[in-house]
């Protein structure tokens, strides 16, 4: 994998990677961001990695759920570097006639095989709470 960043102006950078898509970041004060900081797309990283190994598993048990959302809250070391100590991912699976062990088993995968951002993260020290809830369709 390849990539390449450019500074804007600011604390502002823009990146790409290999043939992908751009990303604007902004390490500047959050009210005036104009994009996620560094460690907010290292957070969205990873729960777009995980969000990605639940529905592709959840799609070949054919478990008939039809939305995923994760929330995240991710608590930070108080001296520099403030590296991600813990966070605590929680999945809202909705459907109708899920099986909860079906979801337990799609989360479990992928953050203890599959998720790569996930995986480096653990073992780079941080802790990882994940708790899930099966809502029905609205």
């Amino acid at each position: 994998m390849k990539a390449h960043l450019v500074h804007i102006e600011e604390m502002r950078f823009r990146a790409k990677a290999d043939e992908g898509h751009e990303l604007l970041f902004d390490g500047g004060e959050a009210e005036s961001r104009r994009g996620p900081s560094p460690m907010q797309a290292t957070l969205l990283a990873m729960m777009a990695c995980t969000a990605s190994d639940v529905v592709s598993i959840l799609r070949k048990e054919r478990v008939p759920f039809r939305a995923l959302e994760i929330e995240a809250e991710a608590e930070r070391a108080k001296d520099v570097p403030k590296v991600f100590t813990k966070i605590r991912l929680h999945y809202r699976v909705r459907g109708d006639n899920i099986q909860e062990a079906a979801i337990k088993r799609a989360i479990d995968l992928s953050s203890e095989k599959y998720c790569t951002v996930g995986i480096m993260l653990r073992r780079a020290g941080v802790e990882f709470v994940n708790t899930h809830e099966i809502l029905p369709m609205e």
